[in-house]
């Protein structure tokens, strides 16, 4: 929560620079739309680098490098250049600097053909998949949390054989250039807390929820997708 008020603040503050800026002739040769698209990719640069999140670091500082590529005479390496180094200077680091949660018991998956793990699992579960696909089963008999890291790959989780006792849960999402399919019960209340960039969380079917379990989504999503299926 710290986190997010720290982004918004200096959010307002960029927002607030810009247009006095914009007002007082610094940025004349710089349109509306330019300054808008500068405003969002710096805030982005500023929430990625407080969540260490190296996509979204790289991929921002390539956005703002297109948008200024005449000012600052590099033109050369935009756009394709300069976007397929923060491309592969993301995988660089995805490879090198992994997640740093590592407390519970981890799968890793660098197959190119799908891997299905169905075992029994505690109260936590960690899964990660990188360059494969792979279908994780939780079955758990009093399950609170998931963390599910995908990053050039995709992972499905089916949670309709895992028991929430005291009726709160938690699916913590990290998902770089990669899919997500979380299979849940229908009869689960799920609450959507995942920041997106460039990626969205979408929901499939009708879900008929009886309020007796509620699963809170958080994590990031950066230029990849996550789907919520009710069976």
């Amino acid at each position: 929560m710290r986190k997010e008020k720290i982004f918004w603040g200096l959010f307002f503050i960029l927002g607030a620079i810009f247009i006095l800026c914009s007002r007082l002739g610094y940025l004349q040769d710089i349109s509306v739309f330019s300054l808008l698209l500068t405003i969002f990719f710096a805030a982005m640069l500023i929430k990625s680098v407080l969540h260490l999140e190296y996509t979204g670091i790289l991929f921002s500082i390539a956005f703002i490098c297109i948008i200024y590529a005449r000012p600052l005479g590099i033109t050369a390496i935009t756009p394709w250049p300069v976007l397929g180094a923060a491309l592969l200077g993301s995988i660089g680091c995805h490879m090198l600097f992994p997640s740093r949660h590592r407390r519970w018991k981890e799968w890793h998956s660098d197959e190119p053909f799908e891997t299905v793990i169905d075992e029994d699992d505690g109260t936590s579960v960690y899964h990660r998949t990188s360059f494969g696909s792979t279908v994780k089963y939780v079955n758990s008999d009093d399950f609170k949390y998931a963390r599910l890291d995908a990053s050039f790959g995709a992972i499905k989780a089916y949670f309709d054989n895992a028991e929430v006792k005291d009726g709160r849960a938690e699916i913590n999402l990290d998902v770089s250039f990669a899919g997500v399919e979380l299979y849940i019960p229908k009869q689960w209340t799920v609450i959507n807390n995942v920041s997106a960039f460039a990626g969205a969380v979408d929901e499939k079917n009708r879900n008929q929820s009886d309020g007796t379990v509620s699963v809170r989504l958080t994590g990031r999503v950066n230029f990849g997708g996550v789907t919520v299926i009710y069976v």
